[in-house]
């Protein structure tokens, strides 16, 4: 009994108070202290950042209201409804409005508001139905090209052929004898042409044909037309849709026609009258 308290009062020591080697060891013996939970980081804000986002959000916002309001929107435009050769009148019945959305694009079509103008204009090229009305496709007359010249012929019912003609047509202007005259032994004279328009005249049952011809073939075409002694000659159409350069359809370069068109008669190409008796 008497060692225990001794042991037991070395341990506590004066007072009761537990010595501070006797307090390490029994911090030891409790295990490791427990940590303090890590104060929170705070993020660090960028204002630059938080700008882009706010910017790239109201170009979003925008861009959506834009293409609401654009798609929405419509002009109207006029529409080939028939098909139109090139040279025909255009009339009331071969346009039409149509809706276009508004916004950007390669097409130049003719506004509505303009159906009085565009009304019997010429058209310049072939106006298939469903297209649309460009500013270019359509003129107040047709202008011959390069070297070219436009000559009107007015035909009887017996000068032409019964099968309608159309703009584009590829065609030859025959000199005939005079009536009741011998019909020629050499080729007769002939003019490759392209007709342009076709017009009823006003006074008779005659049709006025307007032909594009070779400029220097063309002085020789009127004076022959004036004299009512010729002929208009359908052809077939030259394949590939290229006009041919051997007498049957007109060149493109103005030159005389070679070959069988232009040898019947002496001076054709500077407009003199043949000499074989049918001039």
């Amino acid at each position: 009994m008497s060692s225990d308290t001794s042991v037991g009062a070395r341990r506590t020591g004066p007072g009761g108070a537990m010595p501070p080697s006797a307090a390490g060891q029994e911090a030891r013996v409790a295990g490791p202290k427990v940590p303090a939970p890590a104060k929170p980081t705070r993020a660090r804000r960028r204002p630059a950042v938080i700008a882009l986002g706010l910017a790239l959000v109201a170009l979003g916002i925008l861009a959506s209201v834009y293409l609401t309001t654009t798609l929405g929107q419509t002009h109207k435009v006029l529409a080939v409804t028939s098909n139109v050769a090139r040279g025909d009148m255009i009339t009331p019945s071969d346009l039409a409005p149509v809706d276009l959305p508004t916004g950007p694009t390669l097409l130049d079509p003719v506004d509505a508001s303009l159906l009085e103008e565009v009304v019997d204009q010429f058209a310049t090229v072939d106006l298939p139905a469903g297209s649309l009305l460009t500013a270019d496709s359509y003129a107040a007359s047709l202008q011959p090209g390069e070297g070219r010249s436009i000559v009107g012929i007015a035909l009887n019912p017996n000068q032409m052929p019964a099968t309608s003609l159309a703009a584009g047509d590829q065609v030859r202007i025959i000199e005939t004898p005079v009536s009741g005259g011998d019909a020629p032994v050499e080729d007769p004279f002939a003019i490759p042409a392209a007709i342009v328009t076709v017009k009823e005249a006003t006074v008779g049952d005659q049709t006025v044909v307007d032909v594009d011809v070779a400029r220097n073939q063309a002085a020789a075409l009127a004076a022959r037309a004036a004299s009512g002694r010729v002929a208009l000659v359908l052809d077939a159409a030259p394949a590939g849709g290229n006009a041919a350069t051997d007498g049957s359809a007109p060149s493109t370069g103005g030159d005389a026609p070679t070959g069988a068109a232009g040898s019947g008669d002496a001076g054709a190409a500077n407009g003199e009258a043949p000499t074989d008796g049918n001039g």
